[in-house]
């Protein structure tokens, strides 16, 4: 059996109002407390509603998912512009029990947001991608953990390339003089100029998750 595996927010990421647009395509695949209550939601189809108004540093993407989104479960967790864990909890349950459902198993959730599982024997990829992208869409997984990540690693929704230019900086695996600029040239291709001796892909991975250092 073969392996699939999805991550999230590598390299440049985008202005934030392309983010969810960027993450709806299954990328980064191989063959291979907030303390409030979470209210038990129902998966219900309903015709687009009015989009509330929204305003922290990420209000372009809860407007985009809403307004996008079809689904009652999705936008009540995404109304009052907050995602807490238990609700990314039930957005995953929801997740892994229609990706069960076509035969996958050993579904795992990584730190930063993405996810892998195996396949069922004798899936075929197109399949399996169609199949993968309608529970992501039916779950609220493509929508609410997308933006639970991305907020998780930049709350304020920073400038990607600034932080990690400075990230990569702070870790001493580029020239002190690397900028923001240098970043968002180097990111598509994954063409950093590491300098000798040090180990620039795990130190990319760590300033990925987690850019600003919040997490230790």
């Amino acid at each position: 059996m073969a392996v699939f595996r999805q991550t999230r927010a590598r390299g440049v990421r985008f202005a934030a109002s392309a983010a969810l647009a960027v993450v709806l395509a299954l990328s980064g695949c191989t063959t291979s407390d907030q303390g409030r209550p979470s209210p038990t939601h129902d998966a219900g189809i309903t015709a687009p509603a009015a989009v509330p108004t929204f305003s922290g540093p990420w209000a372009t993407d809860f407007a985009s998912a809403y307004e996008r989104s079809t689904s009652d479960f999705v936008r009540s967790v995404l109304a009052d512009e907050m995602i807490t864990d238990q609700e990314l909890a039930e957005v995953r349950d929801r997740f892994d029990a229609c990706l069960t459902s076509h035969g996958f198993s050993n579904i795992k959730h990584s730190e930063d947001g993405g996810y892998e599982f195996t396949m069922s024997e004798g899936t075929a990829q197109d399949v399996m991608e169609q199949q993968t992208s309608e529970c992501s869409e039916e779950a609220g997984e493509n929508a609410i953990g997308a933006l639970y990540s991305f907020i998780r690693r930049n709350p304020q929704n920073l400038d990607e390339a600034t932080i990690m230019a400075a990230c990569l900086v702070r870790k001493a695996v580029v020239d002190p003089a690397y900028s923001a600029k240098d970043y968002a040239q180097d990111a598509p291709d994954q063409s950093f100029p590491y300098l000798p001796g040090v180990d620039g892909e795990a130190a990319f991975n760590d300033c990925n998750s987690d850019p600003s250092g919040l997490y230790g």
